[in-house]
């Protein structure tokens, strides 16, 4: 089963999260995520959708969609290519999604503990003094650094929303409380140190680089079926 799903991408998810309050209308989220030199990956410009509602999120980049049902604290992994799911009690996430059933034994693994304790020290926010217009929103940069990789984050608070982003943010990002490498990137405490929402990441790894640009933003509602997972789809044999 292929899993796309890239730390950048898990954390702009957490954080799309807090966009949401109670009485709040739908979200659509649409972004242009373009890789490029990644070692092992072909160049690729691709179309990320993201699907907000109180109940739910789904993040779908094509061959695969990721689905997050916030009231059973359970997440989907579905595989368009071969038909098939995973299910994963939040709670009980060991990992990365996508580690499947190896999850438990990396997390007790000495050698990933201490991956993990790396990351975590390695881990730093940095804001800067520049601003520039993304996607018609007024964006402030801040450098993000973890491990051998370097992100630009260009945020903004300028939206309907902002303060009460922050507080529900704080509360999504406890339903990863439980996932070691989430707990140890602290994303409560990223979310306050990026002061806001981030319209465009840039990444540099390994050589290449990953940018993922907001595109468009909708307020509308979304059809609960969306995020059931589709008929004819088995569960992934572990």
């Amino acid at each position: 089963m292929k899993i796309k799903i890239s730390i950048t991408l898990l954390l702009t998810a957490v954080l799309l999260l807090g966009s949401l309050g109670a009485g709040s209308a739908d979200l659509y989220f649409e972004s242009q995520q373009i890789t490029k030199g990644i070692p092992g990956q072909p160049d690729d410009t691709a179309t990320i959708k993201q699907y907000l509602t109180t109940d739910f999120t789904m993040t779908d980049m094509g061959d695969v969609l990721t689905i997050i049902d916030m009231n059973k604290k359970i997440l989907h992994e579905l595989d368009r290519e071969t038909k098939t799911y995973r299910s994963t009690e939040i709670d009980k996430l060991g990992g990365m999604p996508g580690m499947g059933p190896e999850a438990k034994e990396l997390e007790e693994n000495p050698m990933f503990k201490a991956m993990m304790e790396s990351m975590a020290k390695s881990f730093k926010v940095t804001p800067t003094d520049e601003y520039k217009t993304i996607a018609g929103y007024n964006c402030r940069k801040f450098i993000v650094e973890v491990m051998m990789s370097t992100s630009e984050y260009w945020v903004t608070k300028e939206f309907e929303g902002y303060d009460e982003m922050k507080v529900i943010g704080e509360k999504s990002a406890r339903l990863f409380a439980n996932n070691p490498m989430m707990k140890q990137m602290n994303i409560s405490g990223m979310l306050n140190s990026l002061d806001g929402y981030p319209v465009q990441t840039i990444t540099q790894m390994m050589g290449g680089s990953i940018q993922t640009t907001l595109i468009k933003m909708e307020r509308k509602k979304i059809d609960r079926a969306l995020f059931a997972i589709p008929a004819g789809y088995t569960r992934a044999k572990d």
